[in-house]
């Protein structure tokens, strides 16, 4: 297992076209198909294999499960995870144990897992983007349209996906990103959705199978000192000592939590290579970045790795201001 970081600053990176016909769906699919499957540069691909890719569709495949990316608006993509694919004609490939967010193949569930950003796409300016990911995980963030270190919550996104660590054991596969409905804020972390969670995992992370129960939902889950669970705009960044504790998955549904109400969420197992640091979560980056040593920091900075005091190197992972933030690590051992 090699982890591997890649970003819109290297040299070689994939160029986003500047032009009203392109997507965010194309910016996405030139993204992760250079990182994960091709290569650019001296950077070798992580390890992906593409499942299908058609004019309105990709899929990218790993050990653990398949990945399907679907256009749905000009700024928005729907994320669908399958096991197999058995007919790659179409933008959604048909397959076994299609879902996404709260719906499954036979269900009639209309909420889908969107991903939205209007300004990662056609001419907007100022695009970047950075990948961390091995040939079982992938972390994404990407942002546009604005020169802050600090995103709002329309001008970004991050996207986890591929293989975590279930409570029942074993590995699991799943997706952790956007909301259940189209043109909205989406989260990773947040804990405050009144709503349906919007990320899909393949299989019940209590038993592995296939069976979910109605309306399942997933989100990631972090140690945070705050008692809101969400981003503050406090300005007393010290934490004097890191306590890095790994990012989580959460879940909600009966099938999952035992309970329908949204907010009886459980723990269902551990991501891979995300961290969380309790005194860091709810703050803001550009507070953040200089309590860790980075004074002045740029946009550029939100996608550039910090050498830590313990020898590691993290990565941000603070993708808007509406969603708690992490870091990405570059240690192989908090990939396991």
């Amino acid at each position: 297992m090699t982890v591997r970081y890649y970003s819109s600053l290297d040299s070689g990176a994939p160029s986003l076209p500047s032009a009203t016909s392109q997507r965010l769906f194309d910016n996405l699919r030139l993204i992760l198909l250079a990182c994960l499957v091709n290569g650019y540069g001296s950077k070798p691909a992580a390890g992906w294999t593409i499942g299908h890719d058609v004019t309105n569709g990709f899929s990218l495949v790993s050990a653990g499960g398949i990945i399907n990316f679907v256009h749905s608006a000009n700024g928005q993509v729907i994320l669908y995870l399958m096991e197999t694919i058995t007919d790659g004609t179409t933008s959604l490939a048909g397959g076994y144990n299609r879902r996404s967010g709260p719906w499954a193949d036979g269900s009639s569930v209309t909420g889908r897992q969107y991903v939205y950003c209007p300004s990662f796409y056609s001419t907007t300016a100022n695009k970047q983007w950075c990948v961390v990911a091995d040939d079982r995980t992938v972390v994404v963030q990407f942002s546009g349209s604005v020169t802050d270190i600090d995103v709002p919550s329309n001008n970004g996104a991050g996207i986890y996906f591929g293989e975590y660590q279930p409570a029942f054991g074993g590995t699991g596969f799943c997706c952790l990103a956007g909301s259940m409905s189209t043109n909205a804020t989406g989260i990773v972390f947040n804990p405050n959705s009144t709503s349906t969670l919007p990320g899909t995992v393949l299989r019940n992370p209590f038993d592995g199978t296939v069976n979910q129960g109605a309306s399942p939902g997933f989100r990631g889950g972090l140690a945070v000192d705050s008692a809101a669970g969400a981003v503050t705009g406090k300005n007393r960044v010290a934490p004097g000592q890191l306590r890095p504790v790994r990012a989580s998955i959460v879940g909600s549904g009966a099938g999952i939590s035992g309970s329908t109400s949204t907010n009886a969420q459980a723990h269902c197992g551990v991501l891979r290579g995300l961290l969380g640091e309790p005194a860091l979560a709810d703050c803001l980056l550009a507070n953040v970045l200089p309590a860790l040593g980075k004074s002045s920091p740029i946009m550029q900075d939100r996608v550039l790795p910090i050498s830590m005091p313990n020898g590691q190197q993290w990565v941000p992972f603070y993708a808007t201001t509406f969603d708690l933030g992490a870091f990405i690590s570059l240690d192989p051992a908090d990939w396991e």
